[in-house]
């Protein structure tokens, strides 16, 4: 795809057209695109996906983008504003000195925080079991219960569950992060 074909296929104001050169630079530089010749004859070249862009693709089940989207939410982002503030202080962390409360009552009073948070969560979960059930599969053998403490909205269990039926799974989390939570059994 070439910068033309992206401008035309992105919300960017013409006025801002001329910097996604630039911005497209450095996401070459960084890895998420590769530069190549279209081979249309044109003088312009054009940028393909490349092994780190595919893994942000919405259709990609082991995707980081929930948890990425969390990361960079201003809520997340603000903490780092107040790290000197911190150092001085005897707040636990860096978020209760920006926000007043630990990031768990935040989120316990603003739904939006909490959903985003254990999305970020499900989504980094689902690649940590996917590397577990490849890599440690035999670390479950022989277990005839596991309890998942902190285990957010079970995904990490559902995936051992699946792989180890014979294996009692429990997930224990605060209550507002399972208000609402459909009971699941075997």
């Amino acid at each position: 795809m070439t910068i033309s074909e992206l401008a035309l296929a992105l919300p960017i104001h013409p006025s801002k057209v001329h910097s996604l050169y630039r911005l497209m630079r450095i996401l070459v530089h960084s890895g998420f695109f590769a530069e190549h010749k279209t081979g249309q004859g044109d003088s312009e070249n054009g940028y393909v996906l490349t092994p780190a862009s595919r893994l942000l693709l919405k259709d990609n089940l082991l995707s980081p983008r929930p948890l990425l989207f969390a990361a960079l939410d201003p809520i997340l982002m603000d903490p780092w504003q107040y790290l000197s503030a911190w150092f001085q202080n005897d707040d636990p962390t860096v978020f209760t000195t920006a926000h007043g409360r630990n990031i768990w009552d935040y989120a316990a009073h603003e739904p939006g925080v909490n959903h985003f948070i254990h999305e970020g969560m499900a989504s980094n979960g689902l690649l940590a079991a996917t590397v577990m059930l490849s890599k440690c599969k035999g670390v479950f053998e022989g277990l005839k219960s596991l309890v998942d403490v902190g285990g957010s909205t079970g995904t990490v269990t559902k995936v051992l569950a699946k792989a180890f039926p014979q294996i009692d799974f429990t997930v224990f989390d605060l209550p507002h992060v399972v208000d609402g939570l459909q009971l699941a059994r075997k």
